[in-house]
């Protein structure tokens, strides 16, 4: 029979930065993490990248994000759509404090 002590071992060796990163996390921020939705037994990952619908830690492991920013990225990761007219729409200044035509579009 597997114990989870065996499948935490597995764990720990396919991540063994995220591990490096969450010890030193845990010197910073209270339980090591910035965000009650990243607790994660015996520690989260650590990601690097993201595309599309997928994201890699910085050990290299591949993952179907099936969260996508809590619904905010609906269109997946660096949508080019999405991306230039994000990029056009900062270029003019962001979190301006204001009321914006924009907005009401």
């Amino acid at each position: 029979m597997v114990k989870i002590s065996d499948l935490e071992e597995v764990y720990k060796e396919k991540h063994k930065k995220s591990l490096q990163l969450y010890q030193e996390a845990l010197r910073c921020f209270p339980g090591g993490v910035t965000h009650d939705g990243r607790h994660q037994s015996p520690f989260p990952i650590y990601a690097k990248s993201a595309d599309g619908t997928k994201k890699w830690d910085v050990d290299g492991n591949e993952y179907v994000d099936y969260v996508m920013g809590h619904g905010s990225l609906l269109f997946g990761y660096n949508d080019k759509g999405i991306m230039e007219k994000f990029q056009e729409e900062t270029a003019k200044g962001f979190h301006i404090g204001a009321s914006t035509e924009l907005e009401i579009k």
